[in-house]
């Protein structure tokens, strides 16, 4: 099947033209924490059917936007993984999702919206600038709701793997899906969830200062891509 272009001389409309279909954009969500094999991608997007999970991802292939490779041993399987292309379009949608949980994710949790803590943090940790991560290195343990996700920091990096640690993490974090809702959307903070009880933390004390102090600072500049829009149209209807 022909892919349908807008066929303008658009920046925006090339970039809709790549990953506008439906699905497409999930696959890149579900590939910015790591290589995935085809059954984890259709096992995460429930709903999408196999014939189409096939179409969106050779057409990625096809953009140069994810590639395959083989996993290191003992697995021996064929997994996708995001390009250089595919990751700048990862960083390119942080944004956007945060938008999303700003605007369209309420105080409530529908019950039949499925959730992942890897959802919630991938966004975070491919945000994270190298800078800020040198001297880190820790392993942290998130449980939200029924779902746990771990983040580990090293050699200037934030990678996030599902299920929970197998060594003792230097801290644990947990909440529930709409509290983090409301911080990526920025209604509440991190501090002011732990204040308030939605999240509780354990652990060591230095290690859950230096997790909280990150998370507090990236997200608040995340948002501040937003607010700044959102200050300037404040602007134009007071003039």
């Amino acid at each position: 099947m022909a892919r349908r272009s807008y066929e303008q001389y658009c920046g925006l409309a090339h970039a809709l033209d790549a990953v506008g279909e439906r699905w497409t954009l999930l696959i890149v969500r579900e590939l910015m924490s790591g290589p995935k094999r085809y059954s984890d991608l259709e096992n995460a997007l429930d709903g999408i059917g196999t014939s189409l999970l096939a179409t969106r991802v050779r057409q990625l292939e096809s953009d140069g936007l994810v590639r395959r490779r083989l996993l290191d041993p003992p697995v021996k399987a064929v997994a996708y993984e995001l390009t250089v292309a595919g990751r700048e379009l990862a960083r390119a949608v942080i944004p956007l999702a945060l938008w999303g949980a700003r605007y369209f994710m309420g105080e409530q949790r529908p019950p039949t919206e499925r959730f992942r803590a890897e959802w919630a943090l991938v966004f975070l940790a491919d945000s994270l600038e190298p800078a800020a991560l040198r001297d880190i290195t820790a392993e942290y343990e998130f449980h939200i709701d029924d779902s746990v996700v771990r983040m580990r920091i090293a050699d200037g990096r934030a990678r996030v793997v599902r299920g929970t640690s197998e060594l003792p993490p230097a801290a644990v974090l947990q909440s529930d899906a709409v509290t983090v809702a409301a911080i990526a959307g920025g209604r509440v903070t991190v501090n002011d969830a732990i204040t308030g009880g939605r999240i509780q933390a354990v652990g060591n004390p230095e290690a859950l200062q230096t997790l909280l102090t990150l998370l507090d600072m990236q997200l608040e500049s995340l948002r501040a891509q937003i607010d700044s829009s959102k200050r300037d149209d404040e602007r134009d209807g007071a003039a």
